[in-house]
């Protein structure tokens, strides 16, 4: 059970954490000359940019002929996706809970169970995805433990411009988009619809349900921009997302089915002011909402067997004032005040968050080489203690081809409304799982209705739940070796306390478990990952990547030193001591990940293709030998790897674009233990630039 807990390892206090600069050399033909990043809400030049970072720009992701967000991303080096109660991004051994997930610099909300489904996410309209690896609480709070991904869409050029986008291929996906924008010299606004659909696909057809479901959707995004005058300029950003899906399953040799459906919502006004040349504030106002609903029944007589809703909204209010102090010292700061609320079948009535928080930053140069970040922030949340989280970077340029950058910080994250107030009986298995604040009054319950058979853990004597919090460390290096050769690596280790698990509490008569919220401490994820750019000839691009990873449990290891851990000798049959190379460590997470790939763009022809292989090495899925750890061959996932391919073809002056793709080439898949793996994907797409 202690692994099954683990497997949640280490929100949303959030702003804008990059917006990125193209600006053009007048002295050559439009060549990109230099990218300017504020990843830590000032103007960074990238190569003065102290901590591990991450670029997809808009090319990469139209290349690959990608649609959704978690399918770009599975192909960066460090990042994997996990499948747990949707497909979140695993970054540094971090489940996905640990990842901060920002659109233009504001948080998508909706984690039902922690992780925040990334196919919400349409890609037509991004401009680049930027994406920090290590903690970033010291300007974003919580959630944002393992990194930041923040989602930049596209903003209109001068004039009117519009294109039309559509892919087609196997399981009758099909991804239909259109956007559309106006610029001039004060004025811009901009509009994206999408609508992605597919009949889904069944792994296993002699069950009669699918693996995914039927579903279709729609994305509808505006963003409008007003120079009211040279010092004064406001902002508005739209969003809004609808799913639809056809769910059917079986319980108990009966079939099951029922419609579900999610919708969420962002409104983002922001009012900026330069009351200087020195001193730049921005006010910024920020709500969201996320609803689900479904409806179950049985097949056989239409009786009702579940229904469900979660409703949540997200409101902050947020003040930050950018100021530089000396050539060499910029100063950022700023505070802000936020509500969340949920609203869902499995709380007993509305629960709701007030937090407030402060934060400061200063940018320092102290020579041409050296770039120096020093910042913190203090959360104050109505519901656990307050958090202070410090963080210092420094990188210092040896020369123009190496670059050395060293980071050490702390995350933190809150704990949720879940593992708060979660009251959850499940109706077939019949074990039941309370939320901290829940527990004690719960199993007083049951033992007044004489549910209870035994008594583990006296609820009443657990201690306060206390924010996770982790102590991350990473050192790492740029260097261009060779002119044609971009080279980078980065080593990290993170020490997480206060980790947020669940276990049993009581036995119910039944024989199932009443589970509950507790903190945990001495869990670690420590390792290395590597990328490597060869520009071998004029238009081939060779690259790829490698990350080590370990996420150990350090109480389980010391048991195993101690010789208190046992397991069964599948040949002898005869119980024995558990060694320390056996230990698997925590589930869900690979030693060894790697991506390569080989790239040709001609822009003179409109001509592109692209191959990319994608590793992902064994990793535990759970204890079946009864001793609460990973330590048999048969507790793993094998490891396996993907091959996906993409052509394209600019014509009409570059006005229409055909482009074929193909995923999981050698139709690679494993049906009891990966959903998400549906076989060899084809598609076919055409986009299409209706204005000049």
């Amino acid at each position: 059970m202690k692994l099954f807990l683990l497997s949640s390892l280490v929100c949303t206090q959030c702003f804008c954490l990059a917006q990125v600069v193209i600006l053009k050399d007048t002295l050559a033909t439009q060549t990109l000359n230099q990218v300017v990043v504020t990843a830590t809400r000032t103007n960074k030049n990238v190569k003065d940019l102290p901590i591990p970072f991450l670029q997809i720009s808009q090319t990469e992701i139209k290349n690959r002929g990608i649609v959704r967000l978690n399918d770009i991303l599975t192909e960066q080096t460090g990042l994997a996706i996990i499948n747990d109660h949707g497909q979140g991004i695993q970054i540094q051994g971090f489940s996905p809970d640990y990842t901060l997930i920002l659109i233009d610099g504001e948080p998508l909300i909706g984690r039902t169970s922690g992780t925040l489904e990334l196919s919400r996410v349409a890609t037509a309209n991004i401009d680049r995805i930027e994406i920090i690896k290590g903690p970033a609480s010291s300007l974003y709070g919580s959630e944002a433990m393992a990194g930041v991904i923040n989602i930049i869409t596209k903003n209109p050029i001068n004039g009117f411009t519009s294109n039309f986008t559509s892919r087609y291929g196997t399981n009758n996906n099909t991804d239909l988009a259109l956007d559309a924008g106006y610029k001039n010299q004060k004025f811009s606004i901009s509009g994206f619809v999408n609508r992605n659909s597919s009949t889904g696909y069944s792994l296993q057809p002699q069950l009669g349900t699918p693996t995914v479901s039927p579903f279709f959707n729609y994305t509808l995004t505006g963003k409008s921009t007003y120079q009211i005058n040279q010092k004064t300029k406001l902002n508005l950003s739209l969003r809004y997302f609808d799913d639809n899906q056809s769910n059917r399953f079986t319980v108990d040799n009966r079939f099951i089915a029922g419609q579900g459906a999610v919708n969420d919502y962002n409104i983002a006004p922001t009012l900026s002011h330069q009351f200087t040349p020195k001193l730049l504030s921005t006010l910024r106002l920020y709500q969201s909402g996320y609803k689900t609903k479904s409806v179950l029944t049985y097949e056989d007589n239409a009786s009702q067997y579940d229904q469900s809703f979660f409703n949540q909204t997200f409101t902050r209010a947020e003040l930050q004032n950018d100021y530089t102090l000396t050539p060499k010292i910029k100063l950022t700061g700023g505070a802000g005040l936020q509500h969340e609320s949920v609203e869902a079948t499995r709380y007993d009535n509305i629960k709701a968050f007030t937090a407030g928080y402060g934060y400061l930053q200063a940018d320092w140069q102290p020579i041409k080489k050296m770039n120096v970040l020093v910042g913190g922030r203090y959360d104050v949340h109505s519901e656990y203690q307050a958090q202070f989280s410090p963080k210092i970077a420094v990188n210092y340029i040896f020369s123009k081809r190496f670059t050395i950058l060293a980071s050490v910080g702390r995350g933190y994250k809150a704990p949720d409304f879940r593992q708060l107030y979660l009251n959850f009986t499940n109706p077939v298995a019949g074990y039941s799982v309370f939320g901290y604040n829940e527990a004690a009054a719960r199993v007083a319950q049951f033992q007044q209705e004489g549910q209870i058979q035994a008594i583990l853990i006296d609820a009443a004597t657990l201690q306060n739940l206390n924010a996770e919090s982790s102590t991350s460390f990473n050192l790492g290096f740029k260097a261009q070796p060779f002119a044609k050769i971009n080279w980078s690596a980065n080593v990290f280790r993170n020490n997480v306390q206060n980790l947020i698990s669940v276990a049993p509490i009581a036995i119910k008569n039944n024989g199932q478990s009443v589970f509950s919220y507790f903190n945990l401490n001495r869990i670690y994820t420590q390792g290395a990952e590597t990328d490597l750019t060869y520009q071998a000839l004029k238009n081939i691009e060779l690259g790829g990547g490698l990350q080590y990873l370990q996420a150990y449990d350090q109480a389980v290891l010391d048991k195993i030193a101690n010789g208190e851990v046992f397991t069964r000798n599948p040949i002898s049959n005869l119980t024995e001591a558990v060694k320390r190379k056996n230990y698997g460590g925590l589930p869900n997470r690979s030693k060894y990940m790697a991506n390569a790939r080989v790239v040709y763009n001609n822009d003179k022809k409109g001509f592109s293709t692209a191959i990319r292989a994608i590793y992902r090495g064994r990793y535990g899925l759970g204890d079946s030998n009864g001793n609460a750890i990973i330590d048999q061959d048969n507790e793993y996932v094998k490891g396996y790897m993907l091959f996906n391919v993409s052509v394209s073809k600019s014509i009409f002056k570059n006005k229409l674009r055909l482009q074929a793709t193909a995923d999981n080439v050698f139709d690679f898949k494993n049906p009891d233990f990966i959903a998400n793996l549906p076989g060899r994907l084809l598609y076919f797409g055409l986009s299409y630039r209706i204005s000049k």
